[in-house]
């Protein structure tokens, strides 16, 4: 009787002797007998022929290449293996993993399911990937001219032309080294050269950074140079906050015209037919020709007021923006309007911060039948879980207090519904949006802030819960992007 293949040929990066390397061994051999052969890979010099030679003698289906940091955990081949024959284009499939926490418990790191504008700013894959060894083999293997960032270069080249890159919402390796060590230098001209082929391949864009904890600054660069039209709705009013008297749109259209580097733009601003002269007059000399008045004179409706804010623009992209924000950053229209225009793009948010100094906002999160800003109330500057907040990445949807689309999407959407006038609306035309199979982004280089619900009334109604709810509630269920539990402790 002839034995079978092993379904994978694990290739350890270590001269045997490696710390942790008779543990993993341990946790290879404990897999389901027959599944996987395992060979040690000596580091340095000539890694990548080594490596690609034991591919090219193995006859398995999938290859892994891994550090001696950690052990496979029960099972986790069998998971693999059944996910691979459930999903026959599957050609690259990873998993969660942990690592110590406090006290030494473990601590399970949940990831996104694939995101390649995420991947192209973090190796977010993590420590054990599952390559088909025939996709692989015609990637060319390991890439000699990439020493210290071979594994990422694998990454970033193998998901392009994949047929799936699928992600098992289960632990399949256990690290038991807490922290990445540093790129040095050599790995960091590697990583370098790595993401500038992959963006050059990925339709463009340039490396700003590359960073020693593996989180790079990585952009998408805008093609050519198309109308923007920022809508704007308002009640154009004073109101006192803490005693002061403010207009919060008069401080949001200078903001725009004195921060934004982006010229092409018009402001579109839906404003009530109650609205104080002095406001009216203070806009017009602001905003310039750049500025169009649409009288509103219907009870309140945000939806609706945004719906005709956009049937009175002219842009090709229509930027969604409330009336209680200001701009931080120059070029925030140009970050979000670059992943605008990528394939298949519906829609872009930025990172807002309320007035002190917590974010508001980086991505909408649906889960568990709830919806909820991501990173709300964390501090300015923090890196959220597995550096989230750092990082261009694919969400599940974004505030319509500042969401950038292409007007031709808002369109074939429908735009805001009308029965929603307050609240989810923004929530009802993500998951729009993305029901018709359009990806929706965030970026952390677009920074307002975003005095929230300081212009309206902002509590919710039961008709609103209910209306969103009998649409959506089937979809508000898991948070793909951005697992609930990021960071959750192993049971």
């Amino acid at each position: 009787m002839i034995d079978a293949p092993p379904f994978v040929t694990i290739l350890v990066i270590s001269d045997g002797a490696t710390p942790g390397y008779s543990a993993l061994v341990a946790s290879v051999e404990s897999q389901e007998e027959g599944t996987a052969e395992l060979i040690a890979v000596a580091p340095g010099g000539d890694l990548a022929a080594r490596v690609n030679q034991a591919v090219d003698a193995s006859d398995s289906t999938f290859v892994a290449i891994i550090r001696p940091v950690g052990v496979l955990l029960p099972g986790a081949i069998a998971a693999v293996r059944a996910r691979a024959s459930d999903r026959p284009s599957a050609d690259v499939l990873y998993g969660n993993e942990s690592v110590p926490g406090r006290g030494g418990r473990p601590v399970s790191l949940l990831k996104p399911i694939f995101s390649p504008e995420r991947l192209r700013c973090q190796n977010y894959l993590g420590e054990l990937v599952f390559y088909r060894r025939s996709l692989f083999n015609a990637e060319g293997g390991l890439d000699a001219s990439r020493p210290g960032a071979e594994l990422y270069d694998l990454a970033l080249r193998a998901t392009r032309p994949a047929g799936s890159v699928d992600y098992l919402a289960v632990d399949l390796f256990a690290r038991t080294v807490s922290a990445e060590a540093l790129l040095d230098s050599d790995a960091i001209e590697s990583t370098r050269a790595a993401l500038v082929a992959h963006l050059d391949a990925t339709g463009g864009g340039e490396v700003r950074s590359v960073g020693a904890d593996g989180v790079h600054d990585t952009r998408r660069l805008v093609s050519g140079e198309p109308m923007v039209s920022i809508v704007i709705p308002t009640r154009g009013q004073y109101v006192e906050v803490d005693g002061v008297r403010r207009c919060f749109v008069l401080d949001a259209v200078r903001s725009i015209r004195e921060m934004s580097t982006w010229h092409n733009y018009e402001i579109v601003l839906v404003i009530d037919s109650v609205a104080e002269q002095q406001v009216v007059d203070e806009l017009l000399e602001i905003g310039g020709p750049r500025l169009r008045f649409v009288v509103w004179s219907r009870p309140f409706n945000f939806s609706e007021k945004v719906n005709l804010g956009v049937l009175h623009s002219d842009g090709e992209y229509v930027l969604l923006l409330n009336d209680d924000v200001k701009v931080i950053t120059p070029d925030w229209i140009e970050a979000m309007l670059a992943l605008a225009q990528r394939p298949g793009a519906g829609m872009v948010g930025g990172m807002l911060y309320y007035g002190d100094e917590t974010i508001q906002h980086a991505g909408h999160q649906y889960e568990g039948g709830e919806v909820s800003h991501i990173g709300l109330d964390a501090p300015r500057g923090d890196a959220g879980p597995q550096d989230g907040y750092r990082v261009e990445r694919e969400v599940a949807g974004v505030t319509a207090a500042c969401a950038l689309m292409p007007t031709r999407v808002f369109r074939e959407v429908g735009g805001l519904t009308n029965l929603l006038p307050g609240n989810f609306n923004d929530v009802d035309l993500c998951l729009k949006t993305t029901w018709q199979r359009y990806e929706i982004y965030w970026t952390p280089h677009a920074e307002l802030y975003h005095f929230e619900s300081k212009t309206r009334d902002a509590s919710v109604h039961a008709f609103e819960i209910d209306v969103a709810w009998r649409r959506w509630g089937f979809r508000i269920k898991e948070s793909d992007y951005w697992p609930h539990a990021f960071n959750r402790p192993v049971t």
